[in-house]
């Protein structure tokens, strides 16, 4: 009983947190400003080391779905590098929830690209609230900025496959 109590406040506190900050984003209240910066070093806990194009000689670990986008993201042309956001720590969409997207990535044209990755073994209840922030976070910032959402298998509104991204990726050759 305690804990359907505190489910459903939570999700009250949810509902409430996406309504105000759609409104205020729709009102001018908040504000899209550059403010991350990458580190000249990085310290990781768990290293994946001799990544083709990665920004770090050491990046973090990486598991079986998020190896498979981005090796096939690497062998792109037009990328540049890319790296591995640190969860809790790295660059964080501050919205009604906090997403740390798992991948940072520069296109030689200077679009950078923000990648969630979804694997299907995987809980992915938070997908819509993350891939709606994502997307309204790309917006917001500039045309410099994109944010996909990559499924393994699973389809969703808003999310691709490693096929649609990679079509998406080569095509920003082109802007």
């Amino acid at each position: 009983m305690r804990n359907t109590i505190r489910q459903k406040i939570e999700s009250l506190l949810f509902a409430h947190q996406e309504e105000k900050f759609k409104e205020w984003l729709d009102t001018g209240q908040i504000k899209c400003q550059p403010a991350y910066r990458l580190s000249e070093r990085i310290t990781v806990k768990i290293k994946s080391i001799g990544w083709a194009k990665g920004l770090y000689t050491e990046e973090e670990s990486i598991n079986g779905f998020e190896y498979e986008v981005i090796n096939a993201v690497a062998n792109l042309d037009n990328v540049l590098f890319w790296h591995r956001n640190p969860s809790r720590t790295g660059f964080c969409i501050n919205g009604y929830m906090n997403h740390y997207p798992d991948f940072i990535v520069w296109l030689d044209n200077g679009i950078t690209v923000l990648l969630e990755t979804k694997g299907d073994d995987r809980d992915n209840s938070d997908s819509r609230a993350k891939v709606e922030l994502g997307r309204t976070w790309a917006n917001k910032a500039g045309e410099q900025y994109r944010y996909f959402m990559v499924f393994e298998k699973q389809q969703m509104d808003g999310a691709v496959t490693i096929k649609g991204l990679l079509q998406r990726l080569r095509a920003l050759e082109q802007v």
